[in-house]
Order: structure tokens, then C-alpha cells, then sequence
């Protein structure tokens, strides 16, 4: 698996977690999205630069960071000539070649090494560098949408091209979203999607043991919680006229204000809006479970309309009530999650919601997240891999 998500990166990821999962059935080689040397330059990957160091300095290009799954192996590529700034021409395209010519030598090198004769290719939203180069037999061929691409800006610029290539030669495409489906079958007849999951069990066991963190406590309740990035996706004049209809609620956003798309400035002069800043993944349970509701504030828009996701099923493992936007296809939790839209705005579902919130609600919550846990995404997944290998797939349930 080829993956946009470096194994150590900031945020929890799709990939790595289906890597994870599908190692309980294979080897899995999970190969880093490579550094470029303008990557060294940067302090922010300071850290993971070191770790991969000792490794390329003794030769060496393959680790097993997780004992739990020692069917995991990652590989990581020496850095590349950064190339992205290049317009779309022949220049670009040459350098294109290359770059994935040099991320596949040490892949071979790692294959090798474990004497592997045939593979499965899965590229997890990393197409420009999908061009395989191996000596190896490549079975079959998935790719594997996470998110639309055009909403990636970075890599938008040479991955939309690239993306249409990938899913047009593709065995099969496997997306994350019925909307990221019924875009990417015009490309691919045999398009099928198994949406994001969570992992349950986490949820749960750190909701029992967790404390209150200590930034959340002084905050007074009825707590409406948000986690995630906050950056493009967010109304934010949505959340400021909820936070002014109600002003003894108060709303916490839990994540990283991204530097560049973040237009909350008005926000931060309300008394009941609080940012508390990026957390790691492993403090998020016990933020959610000092929530008295959490809610995902987004626009309706293209970009939007192509999620699913992770943290509704985050929040109901914890029983929550969720109050989100209408702003992709949410048919599988109606019932369970309520809507705010134009004739019935965001501050009026809050107050319904926490007036009609009970025990019973919050049991149905988790029942419906732990049937939508990675372990069962993770058995979708493997058998339309097995039914692309024509194997035997197995049973969900």
C-alpha cells in the first residue's frame, strides 16, 4: 500500500488504519509518501526525518514500527528532488517518471529481501506516484479515494490528472464515500465503496478511564464540541450566530486552526467559543466525552459532499448526541444524527437536542458506531480483494 499519510504523521489516517487492519490477513508493505529534500529544511519533520535516518544510514529501508501488527512493514524511500512547482509539461512528466522509478527501487529492495513473488498494488490517494516500476508480478491493481482531490491544494495540482489515470487503468477503485463513487465510476466500471470506520473499542475503553482534560473543565456546560481541522471547511458565521442565539452554551473546537484557510477571527472575540488548540489523537476520546454535544460545522459545498466522516462514528462510540450541516450523503444515520439547515438553523437543533437527549439514546449511539468499526470496514475492504483475486471472502458479521 502506497499512501498520501506517512505511518508517524499528525492525524489519524484511513490508510494506515486499513494497512493495519488487512495485516491480520497479509504481509503489508506500507510504503511512506517520500520526503523531497526541501522536506530536511523544514523543522516541522525534524523528528520523523531522524527516525528514518538510522535506518538509511545502515542501509537499511524497511522497519516494524507496531508490535501489535507484525505483518505491518514499512518502507521508506531515501528523499526526492521536489518537482510539485513544475507546471504540467514534458519536463514535469520526465521528473514524474523518475521520482516513481526511485521510490520503486527501494521497494524492490525491501521485496526482495522477504523473497515475495507476486503482489497487490493499492495506491491510497497517492497518485502521482502510482506508476508502478517493479520487477515483481503485479497481480492487481486498487485504488483507494479517500477525499476529493480537487480540495487538496497541494497535491491537487499535478493529482487530479493523475488520479484520472490511476482510476481509468485500475482493476478496481475503492472510495470512502458514495458521492467519491459515483465520481470516479465514470472513470471505472468496477467501483465499489467502504466508508470510514473507528475504532470502537479505543472509543470506548478511554471513555471509561479518561479525566476531564484540564483545559475543558472550567469550561461551563451545556458543552458543544467539535474535532478536527479548522480551516476551509468550517461555517463559520454559522457558528457565530449559534454562539450569539445562545449565549450560555458554549462551543469548543478541538484541532489545528490551519494557517492559511482559517477565517474564525470573529469568533475569538465571543466569550462562549473556545479553541483549544491541536491535541493528539490518543486525548481526543476525553474531550468528546466531556461534551454534552458535538456537532460538525460544515459548509455545503463540492468539497464537503465528498466526505464521510471519521468522527461521527467517533462521537457515537461515546454516545453523543451529533448535530451536523446536510453536507454530504448522511442516509445511513438518519435517526441518529440531526440536521441544521437554512429553515432550521443550528442553534434550534442544539436547544431540541439537548432537551431530548437520554440514556436510551445514547446505548442506540453506540450500537450503531460499533457496527461501523474499523474491524468490519477493514472485512469489506479484504473481501473485494478476494473477489478481485476470485478467493473466498468472508462473512462481516
Amino acid at each position: 500500500m502506497q499512501a498520501l499519510p506517512r505511518w508517524d504523521g499528525p492525524y489519524a489516517s484511513t490508510s494506515l488504519t486499513i494497512a493495519k487492519e488487512l495485516s491480520k490477513y497479509y504481509r503489508v508493505f506500507y510504503v511512506d509518501h517520500p520526503f523531497t529534500w526541501k522536506d530536511q529544511l523544514n523543522d516541522q519533520n525534524k523528528t520523523q526525518l531522524q527516525f528514518r535516518r538510522k535506518f538509511w544510514d545502515q542501509g537499511i529501508f524497511h522497519y516494524w514500527p507496531y508490535e501489535e501488527y507484525h505483518n505491518l512493514v514499512v518502507i521508506s524511500p531515501k528523499p526526492l528532488l521536489p518537482i510539485n512547482f513544475l507546471p504540467q509539461g514534458k519536463t514535469y512528466n520526465t521528473l514524474a517518471k523518475y521520482q516513481n522509478a526511485h521510490v520503486w527501487k527501494y521497494i524492490d529492495l525491501v521485496l526482495n529481501l522477504f523473497e515475495e513473488k507476486e503482489i497487490v498494488y493499492i495506491n491510497s490517494f497517492d497518485p502521482v506516484y502510482s506508476q508502478v516500476q517493479s520487477r515483481y508480478e503485479i497481480k492487481k491493481v486498487i485504488y483507494h479515494c479517500v477525499d476529493l482531490i480537487e480540495g487538496e491544494r497541494y497535491i491537487a495540482k499535478h493529482g487530479i490528472s493523475a488520479e484520472k489515470e490511476l482510476a481509468t487503468r485500475a482493476d478496481m477503485v475503492i472510495t470512502t464515500s458514495k458521492a467519491l463513487k459515483q465520481k470516479l465510476s465514470v472513470y471505472n466500471d468496477n467501483c465499489e465503496c467502504v466508508e470510514n470506520g473507528v475504532d470502537y473499542t479505543f472509543f470506548t475503553e478511554q471513555g471509561k478511564t479518561a479525566s476531564v482534560p484540564l483545559d475543558i473543565q472550567g469550561i461551563p456546560t451545556p458543552r458543544v464540541l467539535y474535532t478536527g481541522n479548522i480551516g476551509l471547511r468550517i461555517d463559520y458565521e454559522t457558528i457565530e450566530e449559534a454562539a450569539k442565539k445562545l449565549p450560555d452554551y458554549h462551543f469548543v473546537l478541538v484541532g489545528p486552526e490551519n494557517q492559511r484557510e482559517f477565517k474564525g477571527e470573529g469568533l475569538k472575540a465571543l466569550s462562549n467559543v473556545h479553541f483549544l488548540g491541536k491535541k493528539p489523537y490518543e486525548e481526543i476520546p476525553a474531550y468528546v466525552k466531556a461534551a454534552d454535544i458535538c456537532f460538525i460545522p460544515f459548509l455545503c459545498n463540492e468539497l464537503t459532499k465528498h466526505i464521510y466522516p471519521l468522527k461521527i462514528n467517533e462521537y457515537l462510540s461515546l454516545g453523543k448526541p451529533v448535530v451536523c450541516s446536510d453536507f454530504a450523503q448522511l442516509e445511513d444515520f438518519k435517526g441518529v444524527i440531526s440536521l441544521y439547515h437554512q429553515s432550521k438553523p443550528l442553534y434550534q437543533v442544539l436547544q431540541e437536542v439537548l432537551k431530548t437527549h437520554d440514556e436510551s439514546k445514547a446505548l442506540k449511539y453506540r450500537t450503531i458506531a460499533k457496527s461501523n468499526s474499523w474491524k468490519h470496514r477493514a472485512e469489506e475492504f479484504n473481501n473485494l480483494i478476494k473477489q478481485l483475486l476470485q478467493y473466498e471472502t468472508i462473512d462481516p458479521s
